[in-house]
């Protein structure tokens, strides 16, 4: 696997679970959005060909048996969706008092939706007790 910012080269092991390139610590996927919108940008400076250049991924040159990597997941999340990008989150970054006020608006929102599920299973409820009440007559 080579990593898109430094072009170091190393199997994919290496670079460990987060795909965090072990010579200069950059992150693949990050590190390659940036090194295509470069790329794009670049193109948008040149002169329109016939046929716009496309950004490549790196060449890959050994796969682990166990995992597969980020651009396998791509060709499949993006399969018959027209200028479809997914996206991964790799990290996501909060202060512990921000994550509680978080999960506090986030139980209270669910409060809501509780309600809604007890009056649906009385309502259910309700009517097989009518239904099975009407057969043992």
């Amino acid at each position: 696997m080579q990593c898109p910012n430094c072009n170091h080269e190393a199997p994919q092991s290496d670079f460990g679970d987060g795909l965090q390139c072990p010579s200069c610590g950059a992150f693949y996927a990050k590190a390659l959005a940036a090194k295509q919108r470069r790329e794009a940008q670049q193109a948008e400076q040149t002169p329109v060909t016939a046929e716009p250049a496309q950004p490549t991924p790196p060449p890959v040159k050994k796969k682990s048996a166990g995992f597969k990597l980020a651009a396998d997941h791509v060709e499949v999340a993006t399969r018959g969706l027209n200028g479809a990008q997914p996206v991964v989150v790799v990290d996501v970054q909060m202060r512990f008092w921000s994550m509680v006020v978080f999960m506090v608006k986030w139980s209270l929102a669910a409060i809501p939706a509780l309600l809604i599920l007890m009056f649906i299973v009385a309502a259910i409820v309700s009517v097989a007790g009518v239904w099975f009440a009407t057969l043992l007559k």
